[in-house]
């Protein structure tokens, strides 16, 4: 799944980013994927993809509930819970009170900073984020779904 999110930023007025999901059964599928990226025959647009980039982050995110594979997921809440709390039970109820939720993912790795948790949704995804944690509302474009 490829999708081009738009989302409000605290730094900037208003950011454009890019999501690029790769669904593996283990994290080992990930080096060969990896070294997939830079071969010689793709090169050129990896390194023009890259060029363009400001800031990345990226992350392994194992997934919650919900769809495993949520192709028509054109928004998303990516949340961030308080240090030292448990998540499964606000989480869990924040979710189960969302019109239009489709899956919930968590962290397992990180890149770069990232958000611990992602909600990914319909156009209809209403979700009151749990009290003390940060949200980012995401739009999301899908390019692409294969």
């Amino acid at each position: 799944m490829r999708c081009v999110p738009h989302f409000q930023n605290p730094v900037a007025e208003q950011s454009e980013g890019y999501e690029d999901w790769y669904f593996v059964q283990s994290s080992a599928d990930l080096d060969p994927l990896n070294e997939a990226a830079v071969q010689p025959a793709r090169w050129d647009v990896h390194a023009r993809v890259a060029s363009k980039m400001q800031f990345g982050q990226g992350g392994l995110y194992a997934h919650l509930y919900g769809a495993e594979q949520p192709r028509e997921g054109t928004h998303s809440v990516w949340l961030t819970r308080p240090r030292g709390i448990r998540y499964e039970l606000p989480l869990r109820s924040a979710i189960d009170a969302s019109p239009g939720f489709l899956s919930c993912w968590r962290r397992q790795m990180v890149l770069g900073p990232g958000d611990e948790f992602v909600i990914i949704g319909t156009s209809q995804l209403n979700m009151s984020c749990p009290q003390g944690w940060q949200a980012r509302i995401v739009e999301r474009t899908i390019l692409d779904s294969d």
